[in-house]
């Protein structure tokens, strides 16, 4: 095989839970990814040189890029000498809380693996995720997943309720790294999260849905607040910021009631970037 064309989907968090912050630097997390249906696409192919070709001009296709980081550890650490020629197909928002380059890293990954025939267990791919990124190893899953650690130590959750979502995206960039670097994150007790049960009933997502960086993330960026605020005004049954932001997901019942949603807000904000999606909780 010489090259493969694959989905690299997009995840939002149902909850996102701070626990506080770590000896290493960075914080400890309790979340719940849920893998959602809007999705890039990854074209790997096998050259003589490793390149990337992306459809967004802003997305560095340098050695910043976090799928030729993944590439340079296989080379270091697993003897892969195969250059690959990547054509990336941006359809999820950057820096919008929605795991696009987690997603393409850990797609990127597994498209190797199968290029080349790769026996790779799933132990050894999420060692090489959690050394590119925090959230990237979920990524290498089909369903929710819990996420401790700093979300790369992962257990399954189970189904979540059926649902429609919106996602709405204001148009700016939040860095991940200004969000979790404020003194005002608000922190859950661990006792709390302990006491956290599973949801099987629509309306039982009231009781699951929280994000410990809204408030830091709010102050600092009040277009987030107004894309959430916006959601709720237009019919939203349950909202939340997803990750840092900036992407905002509102909950309905159905197509139906979020599609008028979707005309509603993209009426009164044209420059903001509106999807309709779903949950994907098995590939």
């Amino acid at each position: 095989m010489k090259s493969i064309s694959l989905k690299s989907y997009g995840k939002i968090n149902i909850f996102l839970h701070i626990l506080g912050k770590r000896p290493d630097g960075f914080h400890e997390l309790f979340t719940l990814f849920s893998k959602i249906s809007l999705f890039d696409t990854l074209n790997i192919k096998k050259s003589d040189k490793q390149v990337i070709f992306c459809t967004k001009k802003n997305i560095p296709t340098d050695d910043s890029n976090i799928i030729n980081q993944v590439q340079k550890i296989l080379e270091d650490d697993y003897g892969v000498t195969q250059r690959f020629e990547t054509e990336l197909i941006k359809n999820i928002p950057d820096g919008g809380g929605l795991g696009g380059g987690s997603s393409n890293a850990a797609v990127y990954l597994n498209g190797v693996c199968e290029l080349l025939s790769l026996d790779m267990d799933i132990k050894t791919k999420t060692d090489i995720m959690a050394r590119v990124g925090s959230d990237t190893a979920f990524f290498l899953h089909d369903e929710p997943m819990i996420g401790e650690g700093r979300g790369e130590v992962l257990t399954k959750f189970g189904s979540l309720p059926n649902c429609t979502l919106l996602l709405v995206n204001p148009g700016i960039h939040v860095t991940t790294g200004k969000v979790f670097s404020s003194e005002n994150l608000t922190l859950t007790k661990h006792r709390e999260v302990n006491r956290m049960r599973h949801a099987s009933e629509y309306e039982e997502y009231a009781e699951l849905l929280y994000n410990g960086l809204e408030e830091t993330v709010f102050n600092l960026f009040p277009l987030v607040k107004e894309a959430k605020d916006s959601l709720l005004s237009a019919g939203a049954d349950f909202a939340l910021m997803s990750g840092s932001g900036a992407t905002v997901f509102g909950i309905f019942p159905d197509d139906k009631s979020a599609e008028v949603a979707k005309l509603t807000i993209r009426k009164q904000q044209p420059d903001w970037d509106v999807y309709l999606t779903h949950l994907v909780q098995k590939i």
